[in-house]
């Protein structure tokens, strides 16, 4: 359980201490920052923000700095004189593989809809989230990836201006290659852990005992992936990035055999992205429960909805934001601490 949390030229933040509960609720108007407490605890649990990925976008505007700090958890980050991302756990300096999932988060927001019906990279970004949580080998693999691409994409464009050989290539394919499979088979097993728990969460939710819902992984580093990206050396060349791989993968979600981003209702949507999450939970539950993060939800869901996530709230220490408390059941309130953000 998360004790405290403080924050130092965290975005819209200069100085923050708050002292957490089994359900915390965090009142005020739109724009003062609730939002950025909430980000700041995840940016503790995965070391990446659910908003985007630029780490100086967290740091106040005016601020060479940011730190956060969770109980025996740290995160820093410096803007200036160059960039630093440091983590700590009892004040020991550790890598980023080895923090990650300490304290393990699953947030809701109403951006979550984004999962579903927003850009693949969405769906990338929630699966690497999720799954770093859980197992580092994977989040190792992430990083790797991401660095041996870069260094590929800036091969191509050499060899595309005459400044470098084809040959070169070879090294990079084989390094593709190995932290591809890693992450490939990590993103094919979580799929198909969460389609295991998504449907009968589903038909909880929307009370459609006969719904089904199916969780379909398109990866583009299957099969022979080093043949494939021999293959495709002179388109990637010609572009000048590399063209298939884990970064140009997607995950599908089908409602009765149909793409619920084309044909699922506004309410569909929203019980598949509650059930989601509600799998999300169990899946990074391992000895120690997740903290779940709910940003103004509330307002968003109708009466039966909000039962589901009641019950969900019993179980898991929260913190949540709010607008307004009539959005909160009166036993919700009187189980919660209640802050009010100004």
């Amino acid at each position: 359980m998360l004790k405290h949390l403080s924050l130092i030229n965290y975005r819209n933040h200069s100085s923050f201490e708050l002292n957490l509960s089994e359900i915390t609720v965090l009142i005020g108007k739109n724009g003062i920052g609730k939002t950025n407490v909430l980000e700041s605890i995840e940016v503790l649990s995965s070391c990446r923000s659910f908003r985007g990925d630029n780490r100086l976008d967290l740091i106040k505007f005016d601020s060479d700095y940011t730190r956060v700090v969770g109980d025996e958890l740290e995160v820093f980050i410096q803007r200036t004189p160059r960039l630093l991302f440091q983590v700590k756990e009892r004040g020991i300096k550790r890598k980023v593989a080895d923090f990650v999932g300490l304290l393990p988060s699953v947030v809701f927001s109403p951006e979550s809809l984004e999962i579903i019906i927003g850009d693949p990279k969405e769906r990338r970004r929630f699966l690497d989230i999720v799954i770093s949580q859980k197992d580092h080998k994977y989040l190792r693999a992430l990083q790797d990836y991401k660095k041996i691409l870069t260094q590929r994409n800036n091969l191509l464009k050499l060899i595309s201006d005459g400044r470098a050989s084809e040959d070169q290539l070879d090294f990079w394919d084989i390094e593709l290659v190995i932290a591809s499979k890693i992450i490939t088979d990590g993103r094919r097993q979580a799929a198909n852990d969460f389609a295991a728990m998504i449907s009968g969460f589903y038909q909880t939710i929307s009370g459609q005992k006969m719904s089904m819902i199916e969780l379909v992984y398109h990866a583009k580093a299957e099969g022979d992936f080093k043949a494939k990206l021999l293959a495709k050396r002179g388109i990637d060349i010609s572009a000048g990035i590399t063209t298939s791989g884990p970064h140009r993968d997607d995950l599908q979600f089908k409602l009765n055999n149909l793409e619920a981003e084309k044909y699922a209702s506004r309410g569909e949507l929203r019980s598949i992205v509650l059930a989601l999450k509600m799998a999300e939970l169990k899946y990074l539950e391992n000895g120690t429960k997740p903290i779940l993060l709910l940003d103004d939800i509330f307002s968003e869901f109708d009466a039966d909805h909000r039962a589901h996530l009641y019950k969900l709230i019993k179980n898991y220490q929260t913190v949540l934001t709010t607008t307004d408390r009539e959005h909160l059941s009166p036993e919700l309130l009187t189980k919660a601490s209640v802050i009010e953000v100004t």
